[in-house]
């Protein structure tokens, strides 16, 4: 191809169209960034390539957040796009989620050159390793230049970040692009035709252990617990207990919550209250898969068993934050079911049942026996009103609390999702709206009103939204989870804690034209929730007296 004028904007556009190529070949198909100058050639090759979807989102949190729902959905990266100064650091807490959640993303930021940096050029920060032990990886992208060597090194760069994206532990990583002006050449040209790698075969991971080693230890035990975490896949360990029918903790958001086992344990927050069941309940080996679910009584009475603890962890990270003894292996879980246990103690067994079904039936008939409308019977309600191949998003502090401790187990194809990684209220909206988006799924977010504010901006996004999300919005006026802590006995609680914000959510959805309803009785929350949107966005706002929840959700802990 002929070029007229500047060649730093053909070898920037060269450059855009590398890395839309290699998307493209390598099947990342959504790209979510919000405008800026310095990441034109990367915006403009991107939006022209045919396969790639490409999202504006206004606020760089949002476009992150977005990003990392859609991952979490799909399982393949997404790429993120920004220009250069503060825009990347907007990814933070999206990207801390995406670390400690093992979510592989695309973190391509746009940069000033080196004659640019360090010497008081606006919009410019030192971008190189932005985000440190955070991201799997960092490269810094050599300037555009045509030569066989800086196109090698592109390609090269590239491949080596997708393969860490989806390493042996998946997570972002970071790109750094410098461009100089002209950014782009005028008109609409075509740059150079490179040819770059076509679609990478990542090798098969490598684990240290063997699920025979795993075995060896194990054999020797009657009294086995198992803890599934958020991760562990509900396939193998359901062949595992068709051969050994051993009690399974499930994580709140784990897989096994809705499954056909007869010996998975949703009520353990119920039965660990009780002092004289916990006791009867100890085993003697408990394997931990995964990560531990957060619930702090689960923790404390797991280190107070004195039973000899097993963590498997494929990722080969430490995911064990206890103070007692345990032994980790790194083992893929999908040979969970070729582990050996020693012959189940039926009695043992069986006292576990036994609590289980106990508990879940005065549950059930407590809740059924009240009118008024609550919290613990909102999460109760959902899990038996959804539609059987719903997503599920659940916000962190008391929404994630009420799912784990009266969920009741449904259909299987039913999925549940949440920022566990870190455990924040930012960004909620954000990745929920990136999980309903392409998915043909119908999509739910339970939230309380301060998560939704904390992220109302990703309303933004209604645009160019394509799915269905509905938003069981959830207004207590106010921080819930701390009227369980012991600060609520203080003069500066409201203020300084609950922090009530008093905001009219129907025209907050107004104002962003999407459809918003009130629901105050247990008919129209079920009808409205029973019949999701065929697409759009949709809030239904619930009322509820926080003191009133409160003392439900306590009655409805606390049955012995």
């Amino acid at each position: 191809m002929k070029q007229t004028g500047n060649p730093s904007a053909y070898n920037n556009l060269l450059w855009g169209e590398m890395v839309a190529d290699f998307f493209y070949k390598n099947r990342i198909e959504h790209v979510f960034f919000s405008p800026g100058s310095r990441s034109t050639p990367l915006i403009l090759a991107l939006e022209r390539k045919k396969g790639i979807e490409c999202i504006p989102i206004l606020d760089e949190r949002t476009a992150s957040f977005a990003a990392l729902g859609r991952s979490k959905h799909s399982q393949k990266p997404t790429a993120l796009l920004c220009t250069s100064g503060s825009a990347p650091t907007h990814w933070f807490p999206a990207v801390t989620e995406a670390h400690y959640s093992g979510i592989p993303l695309f973190l391509l930021t746009a940069d000033r050159p080196p004659e640019l940096q360090n010497c008081g050029a606006g919009q410019t920060i030192d971008q190189c390793n932005l985000f440190e032990k955070f991201v799997r990886g960092f490269h810094q992208s050599p300037l555009p230049d045509p030569s066989t060597e800086s196109i090698n090194k592109l390609s090269t760069l590239l491949q080596t970040a997708y393969q860490q994206a989806l390493g042996e532990n998946p997570g972002p990583v970071q790109i750094n692009f410098p461009f100089r002006e002209p950014l782009f050449p005028e008109g609409s040209p075509t740059a150079y035709s490179i040819p770059v790698s076509s679609f990478i075969k990542l090798p098969k991971p490598v684990f240290k252990d063997s699920i025979e080693s795993i075995s060896a230890i194990s054999k020797g035990f009657t009294k086995v617990l198992l803890i599934a975490g958020e991760f562990a896949p509900a396939p193998p360990i359901l062949s595992l207990l068709c051969k050994f029918p051993v009690p399974t903790i499930c994580d709140a958001l784990s897989p096994l919550r809705n499954c056909s086992s007869d010996t998975t344990i949703l009520r353990y927050e119920h039965h660990l209250r009780n002092s004289s069941l916990s006791e009867k309940l100890k085993p003697e080996l408990i394997i931990v898969l995964g990560p531990l679910p957060t619930s702090k009584k689960l923790r404390s009475w797991v280190d107070q068993t004195c039973a000899k603890r097993i963590i498997i962890e494929p990722r080969g990270i430490r995911v064990d934050p206890l103070i007692s003894e345990s032994t980790s292996f790194q083992t893929d879980f999908d040979t969970l079911q070729n582990l050996e246990v020693g012959k189940p103690n039926a009695e043992w067994v069986q006292s576990w049942l036994d609590a289980e079904h106990y508990i879940e039936n005065k549950i059930q008939k407590q809740l059924e026996s009240e009118d008024s409308i609550h919290e613990a019977k909102l999460a109760r309600t959902l899990s038996l009103i959804l539609p059987d191949d719903a997503l599920l998003h659940v916000a962190n502090s008391m929404p994630i609390r009420d799912l784990e401790w009266f969920w009741k187990k449904g259909p299987s194809t039913r999925k549940l999702f949440g920022n566990r990684g870190v455990n924040g209220i930012d960004g909620t909206l954000g990745t929920a709206l990136g999980l309903a988006h392409q998915s043909k799924k119908p999509t739910f977010l339970l939230t309380g009103e301060l998560a939704f504010l904390h992220d109302s901006n990703a309303l933004l996004f209604s645009n160019y939204f394509c799915g269905s999300l509905t938003v069981i919005l959830i207004n207590n006026n106010g921080g819930a989870i701390f009227h369980h802590l012991p600060i609520s006995k203080q003069d500066e609680f409201k203020k300084c804690f609950v922090t009530p914000q008093n905001c009219n959510f129907a025209k907050l959805c107004d104002a962003h034209g999407v459809e918003h309803s009130l629901a105050q009785t247990w008919e129209e929350i079920i009808q409205r929730i029973s019949t999701p949107l065929a697409d759009g966005i949709r809030v239904i706002e619930i009322p509820v007296i926080p003191e009133h929840s409160v003392q439900q959700r306590n009655n409805a802990l606390n049955i012995q």
